[in-house]
């Protein structure tokens, strides 16, 4: 039977697939199938994704219902004040409830006034009233971030003022109120102070109750006892806790274990059956902020620094060096290379230089930092940063050498530091916190009072989130890091399989499921990914369906998809970085000759090597760059040796450096020259790295011999390592036996090799030419021009199918082929390709070159005609946005029966926009009108305004500013002379 290969193109809104057949000799032989399905993302959804930034598609959905839970709890809230009221006496009559603000506010002011008396149902009356706003509740991550909010900062200023007056809200606000009373014809009072935009915090609200009752309980002691006053306070000011969402905390990969559960499911007519589920169990993930963490990252980090001699070779570290690097990080905030240089006893003569981790500085360890910061004032304390791991013997035995595995013994948990931490990190209420620290570590009140407790507040552990393991795996590991291995040696010692890799046998044992499981909602808490991964996991359950048991899939994914965050963030400021800087390259080169992606680089490598040759240092003027050929695009490492067309490869070389190079490594090379010419390399390359035109990471390549190369580099550098993308393949694992992943450089490659890139073009020339949409232009065959009529602007993302035809790619592209690019250095290999290729002779470099794309085109593959032929008949699929409906089920009660009604078909989606309306009068006709925010108001709507006197100041200021809306209405606008009443919203 044909082998079926599964090949899945995933981008940000779509999945490519196509299904082929293999014949028994392992070549494509038949296109079962190829599709593109569609994700419809807004466009700036897409772009928020791209930038690195969250997306939540139901955020309006969210602060909406946030709104109404509110409203609902407060009603709730007010009927319960309403029957406690009644109950202690404390009830008042309607017209209590139709008060004016001015009357209202100052029955509040005399209520907290001491020898001031007011009624019981006044008293009633002004708790009501107090019930309607309890002010800002200050939170643990206000408190801890380094700089307030405008909002929160005028809170605090607020309840400042009002502390120094020793004043409460009522008689504050009575003051002001009064001061803007106008008293009119008939008597009435009108305000213009707004009371509204006051915002005080909770505090202040609770002292205020706290005020009046202690001033009207001398007046009515058998009605205030103190447990009615619990009660009422309790009433108003209660605020539950927060959900916790420790379910949401991820299981250790590497201590996680799986089990199977009865979960019980009701059928649609009632009936409860079970069906069986598996389940992850045991430790989850430890806090970043967790001492022990903390530990384990410092020595990681510490473990992955490379110091490097001026010719590349590594400087050796031994152990005393990296535990002096500990200690350096654990008292201080970072470790940078001058830290380390200091360290390790080198001289400025030494011209030592480093991997990108230590350039950027480590950072020291941030929990003790900021405990050290807190106790810093109280030298009593100190004992409390102690924090000492004590080795111990497992119960665990190597099975190979019949060593007992250390581990990291379970004392760490009373270490005082750990402790403070925990406390910290796990208390959030003021008094508990304060309990706690007395109790559990010996914190005497007074310094509490002083204000220890309050800088313990303002302290947040928690914003820093979870790590990838978990306490107990730590404790395994690290013993061996602190030996100075690095991570995956120290996993595979502690007896963890670091890779998810499998040998062959484990594979072809491997037990399949007939269906792969959705993922559950929220589970990547990255909606978009989980959108297009759900789509994957549909549409290969229906290839399977369809076509049977598929034995193998490749899958390449989206560079965005891959990255993490905050790398989709670096990598779309550095794309629009790069943009830029080619404009700019493009308008220079303009000057000289017609810019190309070649000139560009060229002379972005030019500018990197400072207007010379890499090599000799010989100077390249900005003429000769384009004219005589002089200045050459050179490959540091030969493409027929590493497969790497990108810039990181290339540098900016004069034509005898790179002829005498020939298909050599730059550092074998030059270590050929004169030992002059080598002190100047060396020298040179110091140069530009200092001056930061060349990076590091270039200057190694630049460095590295032929010999150095790492055997698997290539095939490293395409395995996935972000979540993302493990979390693609895990899923396919559960379903398919092989699963591979593909790299987006390689099936570029072979999809122009093998002559894809024009299909989609031809396929619609015809519908473009006839909307005028082609042009001719000249095209270079061999020493002669001639004109063909293309397409104008013709990018291949204009067509949806190109998903499909990568996607046919990817599944034609063998593991082999990724092989044969790891091992082309060697001799052995190109003579392979010779013979395969049917030559005996020994190519020129230029031929050298080429032979690797003569080889992969001479690969099978199926034809571009059949390609054409298939993607022809393509129909794209969309993911519909959004259901029209959903069935649901209703319990109804009939004659005091329960009665199940399945079935029911509930609408989804707005019946209408979700502006109010309102029904008015205007001179004896019904109209509708709606309410406008003024800085969303246009001059075309004045006309509209149903105030005219307001439609007449309106009107006036659009008119002093040219009809500029944004102009017109940033500075407040008001509707009388003496500027009191503002004008923010119109109908």
């Amino acid at each position: 039977m044909n082998k079926k290969i599964l090949g899945l193109d995933l981008g940000v809104g779509s999945i490519g697939w196509s299904l082929i057949t293999l014949d028994e000799g392992g070549h494509p032989a038949e296109i079962l199938g190829m599709g593109s399905r569609i994700v419809p993302l807004t466009s700036d959804d897409m772009q928020e994704f791209q930038k690195g930034k969250a997306i939540t598609k139901n955020k309006d959905r969210t602060m909406k219902r946030s709104a109404r839970r509110g409203l609902d709890r407060y009603q709730q809230r007010r009927a319960k004040l309403s029957r406690l009221l009644c109950e202690f006496g404390l009830g008042f009559p309607r017209p209590l409830m139709s008060l004016s603000p001015l009357a209202l506010w100052g029955l509040r002011a005399d209520a907290a006034t001491e020898g001031k008396v007011i009624s019981l149902a006044e008293l009633g009356r002004v708790l009501y009233h107090l019930n309607q706003k309890r002010g800002y509740r200050h939170s643990k991550s206000d408190e801890s971030s380094k700089q307030d909010t405008e909002y929160v900062a005028a809170v605090k200023t607020r309840y400042a003022e009002l502390k120094n007056e020793s004043l409460t809200i009522g008689q504050y606000m009575y003051r002001y109120l009064s001061a803007s009373a106008e008293r009119g014809a008939d008597a009435l009072s009108c305000v213009h102070y707004r009371v509204k935009d006051q915002v005080y915090p909770r505090e202040a609200y609770m002292e205020e109750f706290d005020r009046i009752m202690a001033v009207q309980q001398k007046a009515y002691p058998e009605v205030l006892t103190s447990v009615v006053l619990q009660k009422l306070r309790d009433c108003i000011f209660f605020q539950r806790p927060l959900k916790s969402c420790k379910h949401l905390v991820s299981y250790c990969e590497f201590e996680r274990k799986t089990r199977e559960v009865q979960i019980p499911v009701v059928g649609a007519d009632g009936t409860t059956s079970y069906k069986t589920k598996i389940v992850d169990i045991g430790p989850k993930v430890a806090p970043v902020s967790s001492p022990l963490a903390e530990v384990c990252r410092l020595w990681e980090s510490i473990n992955n620094i490379r110091i490097y001699y001026p010719d590349g070779a590594v400087y050796p570290l031994s152990l005393e060096h990296k535990q002096a690097f500990f200690n350096k990080l654990q008292e201080s905030e970072s470790l940078k290379f001058s830290d380390a240089k200091k360290i390790i006893g080198a001289k400025a003569k030494d011209k030592l230089w480093c991997n990108d981790l230590l350039k950027s500085g480590i950072k020291g360890n941030r929990t003790t930092a900021t405990l050290r910061k807190l106790i810093e004032d109280y030298p009593q304390y100190k004992a409390l940063l102690r924090f000492d791991l004590k080795q111990e013997d497992s119960c665990r035995v190597d099975l190979s050498t019949g060593e007992v595995l250390p581990l990291i013994s379970v004392s760490y948990l009373n270490e005082p530091l750990y402790k403070l931490w925990h406390i910290l990190y796990s208390v959030a209420e003021r008094e508990a916190m304060g309990n706690a620290l007395r109790k559990q570590l010996g914190v005497e009140q007074g310094d509490l009072d002083k204000g220890l407790l309050d800088a313990c507040m303002k302290i947040d552990f928690t914003k820093q989130g979870y790590c990838n393991k978990s306490a107990k795996f730590m404790c395994k590991l690290l013993p061996y890091l602190q030996q100075g291995y690095m991570y995956s040696e120290a996993a595979d010692l502690a007896g963890y399989k670091h890779s998810d890799s499998k040998t062959k046998e484990e594979l072809e044992h491997r037990e399949l499921k007939p269906r792969i499981e959705l993922l559950p909602k929220n589970s990547l808490r990255q909606p978009i990914v989980e959108k297009v991964l759900n789509q994957m996991i549909n549409l290969v359950n229906a290839l399977k369906d369809k076509y049977g048991e598929i034995d193998e899939v490749r899958v390449e994914l989206a560079r965005e998809l891959k990255m993490g965050r905050e790398e989709r963030k670096k990598y779309s400021t550095r794309n629009r970085e790069n943009e830029d800087d080619n404009k700019r390259v493009a308008k220079v080169i303009s000057e000289f000759c017609t810019p190309t992606k070649t000139r560009i680089q060229k002379y972005k490598l030019w500018e990197e090597a400072n207007h010379a040759c890499i090599y000799c240092g010989k100077e390249i003027t900005k003429p000769s760059l384009f004219s005589d050929g002089e200045a050459e695009i050179e490959h540091i490492i030969p493409r027929s040796v590493l497969y790497d067309d990108s810039m990181s490869n290339k540098t900016c070389a004069c034509r005898s450096c790179n002829k005498a190079k020939n298909n050599r490594a730059a550092m074998d090379w030059v270590l050929t020259q004169t030992e002059e010419f080598q002190t100047k390399y060396f020298n040179r390359l110091e140069g530009l790295v200092a001056t930061k035109r060349l990076s590091n990471g270039k200057r190694q390549r630049l460095m590295t011999l032929l010999k150095d190369i790492p055997e698997d580099f290539i095939e490293r550098h395409l395995r996935l390592t972000q979540y993302i993308s493990r979390k693609a393949t895990e899923i396919l694992k559960d379903g398919i036996r092989y699963v591979w992943s593909s790299e987006g450089s390689v099936t570029s490659t072979l999809r122009h090799l093998w002559g894809y890139d024009k299909v989609l073009e031809d396929l619609n020339f015809e519908r473009y030419k006839s909307m005028g949409e082609t042009q001719t232009v000249l095209v270079k065959r061999g020493s002669a021009e001639q004109e063909v009529e293309r397409i104008k602007d013709w990018n291949k993302r204009k067509d949806h199918r190109h998903h499909a035809i990568d996607a046919l790619v990817v599944a034609c592209t063998r593991q082999s082929y990724i092989q044969r690019l790891n091992r082309l250095s060697s001799e052995e290999d190109r003579q392979s390709m010779l013979s395969e290729l049917g030559s005996s002779y020994a190519p020129s470099k230029e031929e050298r070159m080429q032979l690797l794309d003569k080889w992969l085109t001479a690969q099978p593959h199926f034809s571009v005609q059949a390609v054409r032929d298939y993607v022809r008949g393509i129909l794209v699929s969309f993911r519909p946005d959004r259901r029209t409906y959903t069935k649901s089920r209703n319990k109804v009660k009939i004659k005091g029966r329960v009665s199940l009604q399945t079935g029911i078909l509930t609408p989804r989606g707005a019946l209408s926009e979700e502006t109010i309306y309102g029904a008015i009068h205007v001179d004896g006709v019904k109209k509708i009108v709606c309410k406008c925010r003024l800085e969303n108001l246009q001059a075309k709507d004045v006309p509209n305004i149903v105030d005219k006197g307001i439609q007449r100041i309106i009107k006036a200021r659009l008119e002093a500013y040219n009809n500029d809306a944004m102009k017109a209405f940033a500075e407040p606008l008001y509707s009388d002379a003496a500027q009191t009443k503002q004008i923010r919203s119109v109908r």
